[in-house]
Formats: structure tokens, sequence, C-alpha cells
């Protein structure tokens, strides 16, 4: 029997089209995702389902039911914020390839006759959407204060000059190459540049080959220092701090013989991963990985039985940088162990670190309770106003059919023949959150 009990996998999204963040405030832009992006998540889907999913498999999930999905015992996560759709998007690929069709997904009705799922017994697994404007453990750098005084702070920073000052000559040659947006440090042009190199010929043609080179180093250079804090605990490490509430919850979860968890998905975007290597030491060991991640990357921490007679469980963190990884899945150290790491040795030295409620996120981020607070109000009493006006315009209107006149007449309701609403029909704008 295997010895992997359980797994928590943090995917990045996958490929899309230009993505802009304002460079101060971190503020996103709208994007969409391509069939390169999807194409390459449900190939990640497909991956961990050889791997975890899979009788017979060296790192299968020992209890786990491996054709229907159970969703007792997985559950799904995806950030809604910044690259949002982009990240749903991403999930529903990666859920298809780690739950593909199968046939069994039918159901028998009273009258015996037998109803297949579409698509050959699609498997339609819950997921739950995380939206920045109530839970901001899945994007916790927007509107956080504090965390754009640490990006000003790095900005101002003598590392940060001095690779500015490195970088003047390739910003001056790379001007023509990306029509009009600033060539400044602050400002991240490698997103731009990579999409075009990506779905657009003419461009590809024409780019000096060390260009993209170049503009992925420097983009990794500011986002490693954006995104990181020399303490575990500090401001640059957000994004790594709101996601271990998450991961220690879910640990917890899987290690109790109780709860039926066994396999936690997570999806998001590239900023927790950077975060969460510095937090836990991993960058130490593995220097490279203080950079942005690539589509499709993955995180798998495993929860495993030590072996007899130590029945204690062990934490195993494994990461492929992509789905074309050429080193596959590599175990990295955590907190300098070269080996497994103890369940209870790692929830200890973590979770001093982890954020985990929004109001703990206000603290962290400089935001005023009061000010939060004085806006939920003014929205719920936006609320009520709008419903009272509501119940007012409909009982204004209702009077007005009851005594309707014409020619000084009264006009009386059809009773018997016809049926007749009193409810206006109003047509509401649809919001998607």
């Amino acid at each position: 029997m295997s010895k992997v009990l359980g797994v928590i996998v943090i995917a990045r999204n996958g490929d899309r089209r230009e993505f802009y963040q304002d460079p101060k405030t971190y503020a996103p832009s709208l994007t969409d995702s391509t069939a390169l992006g999807v194409t390459d998540l449900h190939l990640l889907g497909t991956q961990l389902r050889d791997i975890y999913l899979t009788p017979g498999s060296a790192s299968f999930i020992s209890s786990i039911e491996s054709g229907l999905a159970d969703t007792q015992q997985v559950k799904v996560r995806a950030k809604a914020g910044g690259e949002g759709s982009v990240v749903f998007d991403s999930a529903t690929a990666l859920l298809q390839g780690l739950f593909p069709p199968n046939l069994r997904n039918k159901i028998t009705l009273a009258n015996e006759t037998v109803v297949t799922a579409p698509l050959g017994g699609y498997q339609y697994v819950p997921m739950e959407t995380v939206e920045p404007g109530n839970d901001r453990s899945m994007e916790s750098w927007t509107d956080c204060p504090n965390f754009q005084k640490h990006v000003a702070s790095f900005y101002g920073s003598d590392e940060f000059k001095a690779k500015a000052e490195e970088a003047a000559p390739f910003f001056r040659d790379v001007k023509d190459f990306v029509f009009g947006r600033p060539t400044t440090l602050e400002n991240i042009i490698y997103d731009f540049m990579n999409t075009q190199l990506i779905y657009n010929q003419t461009y590809a043609y024409r780019l000096p080959p060390t260009y993209i080179d170049q503009a992925r180093a420097l983009a990794n250079f500011h986002e490693d220092g954006v995104f990181s804090d020399a303490q575990a605990n500090g401001v640059g490490n957000v994004a790594g701090r709101s996601l271990l509430h998450t991961i220690l919850s879910s640990l917890e979860r899987i290690a109790f013989n109780g709860d039926p968890l066994q396999l936690m998905v997570v999806q998001t975007s590239y900023q927790p991963f950077i975060s969460l290597f510095h937090q836990t030491e991993i960058v130490k060991e593995n220097p490279e990985l203080q950079a942005i991640p690539n589509f499709g990357s993955a995180l798998a921490i495993e929860l495993i039985r030590g072996p007899a007679p130590d029945m204690r469980d062990f934490l195993r963190f494994k990461f492929k940088n992509g789905t074309a990884d050429p080193e596959g899945w590599r175990r990295l150290p955590v907190f300098g162990k070269t080996g497994d790491i103890p369940l209870t040795e790692f929830i200890y030295r973590a979770e001093g670190a982890a954020i985990t409620s929004n109001k703990q996120w206000a603290q962290v981020c400089g935001v005023s309770p009061s000010f939060s607070t004085a806006a939920r109000q003014a929205a719920g009493r936006a609320s009520v106003e709008f419903a009272l006006g509501a119940m007012l315009l409909f009982a204004l209107f209702v009077i007005a059919r009851l005594f309707v006149r014409v020619k000084g007449r009264h006009i009386r309701l059809p009773e018997d023949d016809v049926e007749v609403s009193l409810i206006p029909s109003i047509r509401f704008p649809m919001y998607v959150g």
C-alpha cells in the first residue's frame, strides 16, 4: 500500500494574452486564456492523475476513489481576482485531465432509462472561486498599503538602482520592440514581449534572439524582490502568508482520520510561489527558484506516513517548473531538511507567518478596520435603500393600475377569463464575479 495519505497541489495558471499590472499598486488589467494555456493545464492534470490517482503508482493516494471523483475527498479552490478568468479556465482544464470523462458517470431513472453525463461521462467537479473582495487568502497583495510601501522601498534600494543602471543599455536597445511602453526596470516589459513572441509571427521573426532572455532575467529580479521579504512574516511575503493558512488547514484535515479530504487543488497565479519558496527557505538550496515560475508549474505537498516503527506523518515537497520541465518533478528541501520534514515541525515553523483571516490581513496591510466597517455599513444601507425604493415603485405601479382612468371612467380589471400580472417586468444587469 502506498504511503501517500493525501496531497495538496498548488498550480499556476496556463498561458494567456498579455497581462499588465500597475508597477506601484499591482492593480491588474484584463486578459484572456488561450488554447495553448488550457491545453497545457489539461496536460498537467493528466500528469497529476498518473502520479496520484493511478493504482500501482508509487505515489498513489492510498484510499482515494480513482475513477469517479468523490467530492468529499477532493476540494478545489481557484483565484477569482487579477487573472481570475484565466485561473478559472486553467482550473477547469486541469480538472478535465485529473478526472477525465468516465462512462460510469451515469444514473438509472425510475423508468429504467440509463442517462450518461454529456461528452462521454464528463465529470463536473465542484470548484470554489475565491474573490478578493470577500476573501483575501488568494490575492492578498492588492489594495494593501503596506505592501505598496514595500514595493516603493524595493524600488528605492541600492540593489534595484544598481540593476537599473546595469540594464540601461538593454532598455535603450529594446525600445523598438515594445512600441512606446516605458523601458524602465520598474515597468516589466517581458510579458508583452513574450506574448508577441508566441503569437505574432512578424514580431518573432524580428526580435533579436537574446532580448527575450534578458527581459525574462530582469522580470525575475523584479518580481522576486517585490514578492519576498527578509523575514518570513514580512509584508513582502504576503502572497505566501495568506496561502499558508489554506495549506496548513488542509494538511490538518488530510491528517485527521475522520475527515475524508485527500486531495486539495489550489489554482492560482505566480506570486504565491515566489513568497512560499522564500518563507520555507527553499531558495537557499535552489536559488534558481528566485524567479517567476513557468505557466503550468505545480508544487505538490505530499503527506506521507512514516515507516515503522516511526508512525509520524511527514511532508515531501515536489516541484515541476511547467509541464515541459526537462528535470521533471524534483524534491525540494524545506527549512534546510535534506529529506522529508515531519508534519508537526513544519506546522510549528510555518504557522507563525500565516495570515488566517481578513481581519489579520487588514492589520498586516495597514487597512483601517473602521474604514472597512464603514464601507460595509454604507453598502448595507445602499442595499436597504434600493430595496425600499423598489418596493415603493412596485406599490405605485399597483395603485396606478387599479385607478387608471380613460375619458373620465374607471376601467375594470379583467376578472375570470384573463390572467393579469401585477408584477412589472424589470431587467437588471447581470454581474459575473
